[in-house]
């Protein structure tokens, strides 16, 4: 394990354990859209560094899981998983064996284009929190399935949809549950995770939401919220909604980039020591950005036309950038990227796919969204080279949902149906 890794795996349980996911030192849960820190790292040890012929051993599937995008959150030794069946959102709770204990509807579902759900739950407090792709955000009881309360956005806060709906998953701070609402003067609101009401909203913001679950930081001892909207990048103070930087997507994008697609600006930022990557697809590249020492500006540090990732993520991993570039809205190279210098360390064609990526234990954990593939790869800033890989054979539709592992499984879900593959070294 490298230095980094430690320093890492040092910082993940020191965060567990403010926000309670933690047991006897090592964060025991992966309750979110990608993980305690939302950077789609784990810090578990003791995995494969090579798969069989054939690929890892599905321990299980189940389908069932109704169409939809999302990812598993997995917390107190149970799977949650979102899903539409007959244009019902459903929260399905299934046990670590593939066992469905049960499954309960939350509200209504994104039925237009690439219908389905989106929003990963975030489990807190015995509650999952989901936000549907029409706007509801609802609290759950994990216990017994019971919805506690609900809000729709769209219809308290004037919020508008770009033509693929929401894709918020919902992050939670103490008592608030941030939300990207997309309204006027409320383009992003905190609400109380207890009972659903107003805390804040963004008076200063009046943007569409794009697709960008945001993440928190820490910036010289102040919380703020960092989220890509339609056309800017913003910081707001989480404790009053007041925006403290903002940044035009403009001032960053590709000049020779498509002009289409803003609204599909899915990534979640990237972020470390007081600057962060950020990355929209349609080749209109990234960039790194800084934040001011007191927060009131965010400028520019370096651009990069080629990671110009589309929705599968990136990867941060001892100081290099990993994920797939867009060539179009099915292909793209895979990279590298130095985030101290945004100089691209290699561009590799594989499988003629851009697709999903997840780091563990100094590997990559390569989805192919066009193919179904998933390849395991050395995390090695001077080359791609697949260890081994497999192909998924379940499921149908798009291969968009994010892989995460998990206690030694790897789980991916591939439309209705999800699958727990064994990663673990005996």
């Amino acid at each position: 394990m490298t230095f980094c890794s430690v320093v890492r795996q040092t910082l993940v349980i020191a965060i567990a354990v403010v926000t309670g996911f933690v047991q006897s030192g090592i964060a025991k849960d992966w309750p979110q859209w990608h993980g305690p820190l939302r950077d789609n790292i784990s810090n578990e040890t003791g995995l494969l560094k090579q798969w069989p012929e054939n690929g890892p051993v599905m321990l299980w599937s189940i389908e069932g899981m109704g169409s939809g995008y999302s990812t598993v959150s997995i917390a107190d030794s149970a799977i949650y998983i979102t899903g539409m069946i007959d244009k019902q959102g459903m929260l399905s709770k299934i046990d670590l064996d593939g066992k469905l204990i049960w499954q309960k509807p939350y509200a209504g579902e994104w039925r237009g284009s690439y219908p389905g759900s989106r929003s990963t739950p975030t489990i807190n407090d015995s509650c999952a929190y989901i936000m549907s792709g029409v706007g509801d955000v609802v609290c759950i009881d994990i216990e017994t399935g019971a919805k506690k309360w609900s809000v729709n956005t769209l219809e308290k806060y004037g919020g508008k949809t770009t033509a693929w709906g929401i894709a918020d998953s919902l992050l939670i701070d103490g008592e608030k549950v941030f939300c990207m609402a997309g309204g006027p003067n409320a383009s992003i609101v905190a609400l109380n995770k207890k009972t659903g009401q107003l805390i804040w909203a963004t008076k200063q913001l009046s943007e569409k939401v794009a697709f960008c679950s945001p993440i928190m930081v820490e910036h010289q001892g102040k919380k703020q919220l960092i989220s890509v909207l339609v056309e800017s990048v913003v910081g707001i103070d989480t404790e009053n909604g007041q925006l403290l930087w903002k940044l035009a997507m403009e001032s960053f994008k590709n000049p020779e980039g498509e002009k289409r697609g803003a609204g599909s600006t899915a990534n979640t930022p990237i972020y470390k020591d007081g600057c962060f990557f950020v990355t929209t697809g349609y080749n209109h590249g990234g960039a790194k950005i800084r934040i001011s020492q007191d927060s009131k500006t965010a400028t520019v540090v370096w651009k990069n036309f080629e990671l110009d990732n589309h929705h599968g993520g990136v990867v941060l991993v001892d100081g290099m950038l990993y994920g797939s570039g867009w060539t179009d809205n099915q292909r793209g190279d895979w990279l590298c990227v130095d985030f101290d210098s945004g100089k691209t360390m290699y561009t590799h064609s594989w499988d003629n796919s851009k697709g999903s990526v997840f780091y563990a234990e100094d590997m990559l954990y390569c989805y192919a969204e066009k193919t179904g593939k998933v390849a395991l790869v050395k995390a090695d800033p001077n080359q791609f080279s697949i260890v081994s890989s497999f192909e998924v054979t379940l499921g149908k539709e798009e291969h968009w949902t994010h892989p995460v592992i998990f206690d030694g499984r790897l789980y991916i879900r591939h439309g209705d149906v999800l699958m727990a593959y064994d990663i673990k070294k005996e």
